[in-house]
């Protein structure tokens, strides 16, 4: 065997030899797929793996779909539950609601202190007001709330006075530092009092009214 004179030529050597053992070896591969190609059959059926590879995004829109309908279904269960639970709570009568709220501040008037009381004695009747006639009185301030029941026509400067002197009582304790004793705890809850009776009893007497309308009408 002879080997190379220089390392140059050694180097070249053992690159051409490498050049045809990578060219054979490609021969080889190319030569056992075109035997394979020619020699194995051809499946009949694809492989579960295959088929799920080729048709991934079928599946995955099959897939949105269903948690869409699994989620619109259980959407509709959903509010149907709640608009169940709202429909089977009635909705208490204002002024019974308000009687009730007044009386409890009347056994609680010696007990609690000016400013809670006289804030819950304010939300007893705004939210009174608020219900039966139809009136933001829980969003507005005091000077709010009085020119909104002024241009209510069921008012018509009925209580003007008195819802004047309740709700500035109500802000001084309210608002700032002045308190109020017993006494005056006293009259801003009989003032409350007073006003949603006599509004409930006019109520009740225009309800009459209006029910017996058409009854005349049709003698």
């Amino acid at each position: 065997m002879m080997f190379p004179a220089s390392p140059k030529l050694a180097l070249l050597s053992l690159f051409s030899i490498a050049t045809k053992g990578i060219g054979y070896a490609q021969n080889q591969n190319s030569y056992l797929e075109k035997k394979r190609e020619r020699d194995e059959p051809i499946p009949l059926y694809k492989s579960i793996s295959e088929i799920l590879t080729e048709n991934w995004w079928i599946l995955a829109l099959a897939g949105g779909i269903a948690i869409t309908i699994i989620f619109v279904f259980w959407l509709r269960r959903r509010l149907s539950k709640i608009e169940t639970t709202e429909t089977a709570i009635p909705t208490r009568d204002p002024y019974e609601e308000a009687i009730e709220a007044l009386d409890a501040l009347d056994t609680e008037c010696h007990r609690m202190d000016a400013k809670p009381f006289v804030f819950r004695l304010s939300e007893v009747l705004r939210v009174y007001v608020q219900r039966c006639f139809a009136l933001p009185a829980m969003e507005l301030t005091g000077e709010e709330f009085l020119r909104e029941v002024a241009e209510h026509k069921f008012f018509s400067k009925r209580y003007d006075d008195l819802l004047r002197e309740f709700v500035d009582r109500s802000d001084i304790v309210k608002y700032s530092r002045e308190s109020i004793d017993g006494e005056g705890l006293r009259l801003l809850l009989d003032s409350a009092v007073h006003f949603v009776k006599d509004s409930h009893r006019r109520l009740e007497e225009e309800a009459t009214k209006t029910k017996d309308q058409p009854s005349k009408g049709m003698e």
